[in-house]
């Protein structure tokens, strides 16, 4: 009697086994890939942006592709951790700025993120849509496995320069003690006109206007906003000196495993989602310019600033000083892109 309980019970471990097995190949069959979209963004308009692509994902391919939302540091709140961990496929799809780019090719991106080399936002997405982005990205992907996403980018605001006193020309600069993001190309720029750099962290910039460590800063106006620098800050310069993105990436091997049919619906979500994202940060900056005059900034345009005085005064500082280290002819070609 208990030899045959003993094989009864041997008997329903199999069948458990062989209907579990079942199951999970039923599950691995059902035609639904699901797959991660991380970010740590602290703009509410590219969260909003990735929202919509992803129904609009799952819309289209009737829901045989599901992404799952993690885009306010949920799998971690460091950038370099969440760009490694898309690198080494603990995830399928990232949204963030050119840290990645930064690592793939450092000698592109401290010319790319020198003070005035973009005229404008079209002149930023004409470089990533030409011959250069496309050989960058090939880059990304050999060293670390991950799909950049060119045809569309998520267009951030200008950069506006403000201070506790009005600049006009780059002689204004003398003796200002200007915060940075710790960004070699940007740091570089700024020493060109004669300021006093300090590199603050992002967490620390508020109290450091509050207190004089630092008398001035520059930053997109959402991210002036978001801090309340309109609290700590006279004077808002319309220099427009840099144009910054974010973008999408894919785990290389997640977006090849992907049929073309797959691809063009996911392609297509980012398109739309970020053209409705840029429509937005641009009504977003109007309004923007508008609430700091309210709280007491004043507004110094750009055409009552000399702009060719910075210019004048960083760029060819730089492409000397980097002559060995920026590619060559990198900085006329970007150039050449201007209507």
């Amino acid at each position: 009697m208990r030899k045959l309980a003993v094989a009864a019970l041997i008997m329903l471990c199999i069948v458990g086994s062989l209907f579990a097995n079942g199951a999970n190949e039923k599950s691995s069959n059902s035609g639904v890939v699901e797959f991660k979209v991380v970010g740590n963004n602290s703009s509410a308009l590219v969260t909003e942006a990735m929202k919509k692509i992803a129904a609009e994902i799952e819309e289209k391919s009737n829901g045989t592709l599901k992404p799952i939302l993690y885009l306010e540091g949920q799998l971690g709140d460091n950038d370099e951790d969440l760009c490694t961990g898309l690198s080494e496929g603990n995830y399928e799809m990232l949204v963030n700025a050119e840290m990645l780019f930064n690592w793939a090719v450092p000698e592109w991106m401290e010319l790319f993120n020198m003070a005035f080399i973009f005229d404008s936002q079209d002149h930023l997405q004409k470089f990533w849509q030409s011959e250069m982005g496309a050989d960058l990205a090939a880059k990304l992907e050999e060293k670390y496995n991950v799909t950049a996403y060119l045809n569309t980018i998520a267009l951030r605001g200008p950069r506006y320069l403000t201070a506790n006193k009005a600049i006009y020309s780059v002689s204004d600069m003398k003796g200002v003690k200007l915060r940075t993001p710790n960004n070699a190309g940007v740091i570089a720029s700024w020493t060109a006109t004669g300021a006093n750099v300090t590199p603050v962290a992002w967490g620390e910039l508020f109290g450091a206007l509050q207190n004089g460590i630092v008398n001035a800063q520059e930053n997109p106006l959402a991210n002036i906003d978001q801090a309340g620098m309109y609290q700590v800050q006279k004077y808002l310069m319309q220099t427009e000196h840099q144009y910054t993105n974010y973008f999408v990436y894919f785990s290389n091997n997640f977006w090849k495993s992907l049929t073309s049919e797959q691809q063009a619906i996911i392609s297509t979500a980012i398109d739309n989602g970020f053209a409705w994202h840029n429509e937005q940060v641009n009504a977003e900056d109007e309004a923007f310019l508008a609430k700091f005059q309210e709280k007491g900034m004043t507004l110094i345009t750009k055409d009552q600033i000399d702009i060719d005085s910075f210019k004048n005064a960083i760029v060819p500082v730089l492409l000397e000083e980097n002559k060995d280290k920026y590619p060559e002819g990198a900085y006329e070609k970007i150039r050449a892109l201007v209507d």
